[in-house]
């Protein structure tokens, strides 16, 4: 909102100089207004709002010299200040305003043994000295961020298990900051039985596929 006032503000005010009369609708300032509306478009007036507030500013002070008349040099350089202006703004608001990329997975250190009450997300006396562990991990490689993951096995409803799942890593995560690991390193993530790795066909491969791990992210 208050960069949006910055370009309106700019804009208002080469208007008042102007005496409240000037026209930017008028053929010689047609490639000038195409610059600041394709600008404009781009979201410059919210990503790049100096560099917009310019080419607005520049565009009414082209159109007032043009309708003064006589000024030919100015108005020439006013319109081609107004055309630099906007494609910068257009360049930058680009730059600016170009959605991140999602975080990716560099390295995944496994929590093996990290296991929890039946059908609760209640850490079991057993997995304290390996969370402790990562604590200690953590707090060694204070660099890195990670995300809890926790996953379930297939057996029951996909729904439940990914609820579960969630309660699982929000808890292990609960764990890490309560000993000492900065909330802003962290996020909790559940996934259910989506990430199987093992077959489940044996018990021993739905112990397998319900696990703990920190993604490591870049």
């Amino acid at each position: 909102m208050i960069k949006r006032m910055i370009v309106a503000t700019a804009a208002l005010s080469l208007a008042a100089c102007a005496g409240g009369h000037s026209n930017i609708d008028i053929d010689e300032l047609s490639e000038a207004r195409a610059a600041v509306a394709a600008s404009k478009a781009a979201g410059a007036e919210r990503c790049a709002p100096k560099l917009q507030a310019q080419a607005v500013a520049s565009l009414y002070w082209a159109a007032h010299e043009i309708q003064e008349g006589g000024h030919a040099t100015e108005e020439a350089e006013l319109t081609e200040r107004t055309i630099s202006k906007a494609n910068a703004a257009k360049a930058q608001a680009k730059t600016n305003c170009a959605p991140k990329p999602a975080p990716k997975v560099v390295e995944i250190i496994k929590l093996s043994g990290v296991n929890f009450a039946n059908n609760s997300a209640d850490l079991t006396a057993e997995s304290i000295a390996i969370l402790d562990g990562a604590v200690a991990t953590l707090k060694r490689r204070a660099d890195i961020n990670v995300e809890v993951a926790a996953h379930t096995s297939s057996r029951g409803a996909a729904a439940y298990n990914l609820s579960l799942s969630k309660s699982r890593a929000a808890s292990v995560m609960d764990y890490l900051v309560s000993h000492g690991i900065a909330a802003d390193r962290l996020t909790s993530k559940g996934y259910g039985e989506t990430q199987l790795i093992a077959d489940e066909s044996t018990r021993a491969g739905e112990a397998q596929n319900r696990r703990v791990e920190l993604r490591v992210m870049n």
